[in-house]
């Protein structure tokens, strides 16, 4: 069910494309791809029941592509209020699907990461807009190019269209690498091999960014001084996409009801990566790999029973770890990786490992 606050957010995405209440959004999908909306003024209807005229889309190019900002653009719409798309993360019943340089968007919620001065693409069936941190920046188009800026940094990129339909994106313009084996007073160490380009610049404000509807980037960040920012990491899509699959089963299970995995570890620099004695080429260097339990018995940093013998040991992480590989072994939609069981030391409880590294490695199982 949509939300009131989703509902309020859609009626103010209708106003900006021409549409006056969501019942006229099936009309103004036939419009903006007749072009029709695209040569009208738009008007934003503020929270005090005031009307801003905001801008003229202008013409749009035949195949309906935009970029914000490139002179092929519409004009951005700029001023617009940004509580117009504070409505929550869109859930499935309101995703608008958008393809990120050609590769569809695993979730309405979701993330991507540039260099600075690259450009994203993102495409779509029908129409849209975009919005980077509160601001409207363009009209409707069936494609869009973003250019990130010179500076490295995070941003929330919304696309939407009039039936309040959205995708919501943490976008990471990363800070390059260039060789350096420390950032702005951050260690990174050297790399084995296949170094990242660069790196994601966190700050204390962008911790809560997400990267997915269950997880936040800076439940990934490395252990490593505690007290420094900003901090630098790297975080793999396929990773998530695993972690995705495996605690919506869990809840749709009813094996749980967390909404997210405690992540015990998650990237990890070389610098640290070394200190720890871990695996010289560990899949948490290249934010590939994550180290989890599901915590919400106790909310105490320990696993859940998850057997349901009374007792928090080693048996509750080859629960996971067995429940985790039938899971990904009968499933087509995520990719190969690792999957580790780990008992409990005198500095952490039992948990598991989960990768996406691409090929199928199994290890920890008493017996396996």
């Amino acid at each position: 069910m949509m939300t009131k606050a989703l509902m309020t957010a859609g009626a103010g995405i209708c106003a900006i494309l021409g549409v006056s209440t969501a019942q006229d959004a099936g009309e103004s999908q036939a419009r903006m791809a007749a072009g029709d909306i695209a040569s009208s003024p738009l008007y934003l209807r503020g929270p005090y029941a005031q009307d801003y005229m905001i801008a003229d889309l202008g013409p749009q190019r035949e195949d309906g592509d935009g970029s914000a900002g490139g002179p092929a653009a519409s004009p951005a719409l700029r001023g617009a209020h940004g509580d117009i798309l504070a409505a929550g993360q869109p859930g499935e019943d309101s995703w608008l699907q958008v393809s990120l340089d050609g590769e569809q968007s695993p979730h309405p919620v979701w993330h991507a990461s540039s260099l600075p001065g690259d450009r994203i693409e993102l495409s779509a069936k029908y129409p849209f807009a975009l919005s980077m941190d509160g601001e409207i920046i363009t009209g409707a188009a069936k494609s869009h190019r973003w250019t990130a800026p010179e500076e490295p940094g995070v941003h929330t990129l919304r696309a939407f269209n009039a039936d309040g339909e959205q995708q919501y994106l943490s976008v990471f313009v990363l800070k390059p690498r260039s060789g350096q084996t420390v950032l702005e007073g951050y260690r990174i160490g050297t790399y084995p091999a296949d170094a990242p380009d660069g790196f994601i610049r966190l700050t204390q404000a962008d911790m809560d960014a997400p990267v997915s509807p269950s997880f936040e980037i800076g439940q990934f960040i490395c252990k490593q001084q505690i007290g420094h920012w900003p901090k630098f990491l790297v975080i793999s899509g396929d990773m998530l996409e695993r972690l995705e699959l495996l605690l919506g089963t869990l809840n749709a299970e009813g094996r749980t009801n967390a909404d997210t995995f405690f992540i015990m570890s998650g990237f990890r620099t070389p610098f640290y990566n070394t200190a720890i004695g871990s695996a010289r080429r560990s899949r948490h260097m290249y934010g590939d790999a994550s180290d989890i339990y599901p915590d919400v018995e106790g909310d105490d940093s320990v696993m859940d029973d998850l057997n349901g013998d009374g007792w928090i040991t080693r048996e509750d992480a080859e629960w996971l770890y067995d429940y985790a590989d039938d899971l990904f072994k009968g499933s087509d939609d995520v990719v190969a990786g690792g999957i580790g069981a780990y008992g409990a030391n005198a500095a952490h409880g039992p948990f598991v490992h989960v990768d996406g590294r691409g090929s199928a490695a199994r290890w920890g199982r008493y017996g396996s």
